[in-house]
């Protein structure tokens, strides 16, 4: 198995087994030739980017964070309001999500930094800023993503422990804090964030409570094996559409397709301070929490907070992210192979 791995485009063969059960199941829907262009795209991508000289990237990454801020900011003014969230630029009948090429290149960009050794509160500052624009969409599940991004460097961060105690804790009073107030004054909470991120914070806690069509249908199909009406059943609630429709089989061949997936990365990161490493440990995590948080979410045992399932999901902008994401790993991890430093 091992031998598999160390074959870099391994990582395609699971990746495609995902695709195709994507396809199955959206064959005759509406969504279909879309996921098919997306898919097709998304592979162009992933091949250009396994390739391109990555000198350029590293070259020009601080004006392509900037241009990400400029879009998060553009959204935020002319962005579409979809779901109760302006996360979307729509251009010439093509919708954009900011915050998901934001996650691109934060990720190759704290990865860099990371390597170089810059400080961790240089780092904090860049993750903070674009995760303020997307609190105000609101975007929750981007802003975890961020953060996931940054926490993920500090294994290799050179921090001192007293500060990364003290930034934990923080953390952990800020959200104490927001739970407490829920609890005793909730208009408090609506003062200082407002009546749809209130919403959303108010799902976040109190989910289990609500009696939602999404998480009771996806139970019943799942259960059942009968597949019932689910919104979403393209998008965040595809897992459950599927099983319900293929049965056992699909169940088996999705667990094995993504356990591949994250053996692989965990077979190719080791304790070396490179690039490589710093940037596969960062995509190991982002892709963890969203195959498990996706499969818990449509289990119901976690809130929805507009999590695809990777390789399986329709969209557009998170495909072409993802993929340029896989791709440019491929990239580094065929450069590190060579020598450590880029």
């Amino acid at each position: 198995m091992k031998k598999l791995f160390k074959n870099k485009y391994f990582i395609l063969i699971p990746i495609l087994i995902l695709n195709i059960i994507s396809l199955l199941y959206l064959y005759n829907t509406s969504y279909f030739n879309k996921q098919l262009l997306y898919i097709g795209l998304s592979y162009i991508i992933l091949f250009i980017l396994s390739k391109i000289n990555l000198k350029y990237i590293f070259k020009y990454i601080k004006y392509l964070y900037l241009f990400s801020i400029f879009l998060l900011l553009l959204v935020l003014l002319i962005g579409r309001e979809v779901h109760g969230a302006k996360a979307w630029l729509h251009l010439y009948g093509f919708s954009i999500q900011p915050s998901e090429i934001t996650k691109l290149i934060l990720t190759i960009y704290l990865a860099y930094l990371t390597y170089k050794n810059k400080n961790i509160f240089i780092l904090f500052l860049l993750t903070l800023i674009p995760s303020i624009l997307t609190f105000l969409e609101p975007d929750t599940g981007a802003i975890i993503f961020f953060i996931i991004i940054f926490i993920s460097t500090l294994k290799y961060s050179n921090i001192k422990k007293k500060y990364l105690i003290a930034s934990i804790l923080i953390i952990f009073l800020f959200i104490t804090l927001n739970i407490s107030l829920y609890f005793i004054n909730k208009d408090i909470l609506i003062n200082i964030y407002g009546t749809k991120l209130f919403y959303r914070i108010d799902r976040l806690i109190s989910f289990k409570e609500q009696n939602n069509i999404q998480t009771i249908n996806s139970l019943i199909s799942i259960g059942s094996h009968k597949l019932i009406y689910i919104p979403e059943n393209h998008n965040d609630f595809i897992y459950a559409a599927i099983i319900s429709k293929y049965n056992s089989i699909a169940f088996i061949i999705t667990i094995i397709s993504f356990s591949l997936i994250i053996l692989y990365y965990i077979n190719l990161i080791n304790k070396k301070k490179n690039i490589s490493n710093i940037y596969n440990f960062i995509l190991l995590n982002m892709l963890l929490f969203q195959i498990f948080y996706n499969i818990l979410m449509n289990l119901s045992l976690l809130p929805i907070i507009g999590i695809p399932l990777p390789f399986l999901s329709y969209g557009g902008s998170y495909l072409l992210t993802l993929y340029a994401l896989i791709g440019l790993s491929i990239n580094l991890s065929k450069h590190s192979s060579n020598k450590d430093k880029v």
